[in-house]
This record gives structure tokens, sequence and C-alpha cells, in this order.
């Protein structure tokens, strides 16, 4: 629905920013926040993602890939492991190395290459299409928008924009 970004250059003489942060309100009421930083001493090329709900939340580090943290209110905290008996199907099907064992960057995109291959052999032979699970030209454009509108937001002061 809109944002509201602050994005900053810490860095003396660095042209692009090095730092931001972005605040979301979403259609159907919800607010995330983005931060996004080079220069987060002690983070390694860090990315953290957490999702909290009215009955719960979830907590994903790349920096430590082979666990989920899962925590439902009143419950205790629960930490699931990659290739668990308990993953879903689809989960399964990218998970390529037996669990205990470390899984990372070259597998990730391994999974996107067999999985538009797999796409483009469904399109040449007629079938459904609406299971892909990677980026299309339509998800890029609304990123390169995204962005746009941080860059605008930032410039006239962090002010909301409507996205």
């Amino acid at each position: 629905k809109s944002i509201c970004a602050s994005l900053d250059s810490f860095v003396p003489g660095r042209t692009l920013d090095d730092n931001a942060e972005i605040l979301v309100r979403f259609d159907n009421g919800a607010r995330g926040v983005f931060w996004a930083s080079q220069v987060a001493v002690g983070h390694d090329n860090g990315l953290k993602i957490r999702i909290f709900g009215s009955k719960g939340s979830i907590e994903w580090e790349q920096e430590n890939p082979n666990y989920l943290k899962v925590a439902y209110v009143g419950g205790p905290v629960q930490i699931l492991s990659r290739g668990g008996g308990y993953m879903l199907p689809s989960a399964a099907n990218v998970s390529r190395i037996p669990a205990g064992h470390p899984e990372g960057y070259y597998e990730a995109f391994a999974n996107i290459y067999r999985n538009f291959a797999t796409t483009l052999i469904k399109k040449k032979n007629g079938e459904d299409l609406s299971g892909a699970d990677f980026s299309t030209v339509e998800d890029g454009l609304a990123g390169v928008r995204f962005i746009g509108k941080a860059v605008e937001s930032s410039q006239k002061g962090s002010v909301w924009v409507d996205l």
C-alpha cells in the first residue's frame, strides 16, 4: 500500500546508499520493516527474515540456514531442522543433501535452474505453469518500482508514499 524510507550513506565518498530502513503498510492492515545495511559490523552478509502474527512467529537466518525458529502463542519455541520428516513435499524436493550436512549457495542456485528448466519443459508440453516458484518479469518490475518509491520517499524527507 505505502512505504516510508530512509536511505543513507555513512561511508565517506560512497555515492550509493549503504543503509536503508523502510517501513511498509500492506493493504490488509499488516505492517512491515525492511532494514538493509552494508555497514552493520559483525553481520557478514547476514539475511534474517522474521514474521510475526497474532498466532505466533517464524524466524530464519541465512548465516544459520538449516534451522527455522517457530513460536506459537502460549507454547514453547521450536527449532525445526532442514531434512526433518515433517517437511512438506515442496520443501523436501529442494533439499538436496541429507540432514546434518551443510547446504547453501550453490544448491540454492541449482534449485532455481532446475525449477526454471522444469517450467520450460512444462510450457513446451502445454502443461499448467501455476506451480512455478521463481520470480517473473512482472515480479522484477514490481521490485524496481518498490526501490524507486523508496528513493522518492527518502529524497522527500522520509515521507509516506503510495506504491
